[in-house]
């Protein structure tokens, strides 16, 4: 089976080039970033739009990695457009009540696989938060120890305990044959 299409979905101010998100993208074949043209103002409409853009370019289901602001929007167009989306890999989730718009994001179970990872001491959403959006959206769910908001300020480089997560996500819920999204420094497909 081919490759699935990847969207990188990140939040308020993009990735930087030392994100996780941005590291990913360069090593994933198949992989394309949502464009928005301002990424200061967290307006979900205009997030979904760009997220709406680019599943409807592609010619079946994308694997959606998104990250803080990014994870909202992708969880409500998750619920919109299941049959567009093969899997949700959310990552830091900001708050939704920060920006007022929690009751305008998907209240009942999402469609498509998905997994939510959250730290322990994220300013943007509290650990028992992201575990209540899990919870309600179906989302599988992983807490991780003292990591801040999982972006660049975290350190993590490459991220290989996400590459790993997401490795998880695919293999445990899509339950196909798939082209490995990454491969490791021996070039052995991972």
């Amino acid at each position: 089976m081919e490759a699935f299409p990847v969207l990188i979905v990140p939040g308020l101010r993009n990735s930087d080039e030392h994100h996780w998100q941005s590291l990913w993208q360069a090593q994933l074949p198949h992989s394309k970033r949502i464009a928005l043209d301002n990424w200061d103002t967290p307006d979900l409409d205009k997030w979904k739009a760009g997220i709406r853009a680019e599943l409807t370019a592609l010619d079946k289901p994308a694997v959606i990695i998104a990250h803080s602001f990014g994870t909202l929007a992708s969880a409500s167009i998750a619920a919109e457009f299941p049959h567009k989306i093969a899997a949700l890999f959310l990552v830091a989730p900001a708050d939704p009540d920060k920006f007022q718009i929690a009751h305008r994001l998907p209240q009942d179970p999402l469609k498509v696989p998905a997994k939510i990872i959250a730290s322990s001491n994220d300013p943007w959403l509290t650990e028992t938060k992201a575990a209540i959006w899990a919870l309600q959206w179906g989302a599988d769910f992983l807490r991780l120890r003292n990591v801040g908001h999982i972006n660049s300020d975290s350190g993590l480089g490459l991220w290989q305990q996400g590459i790993e997560e997401l490795r998880g996500l695919l293999r445990k819920t899509l339950r196909t044959q798939y082209k490995p999204l990454f491969t490791d420094k021996k070039n052995r497909a991972a």
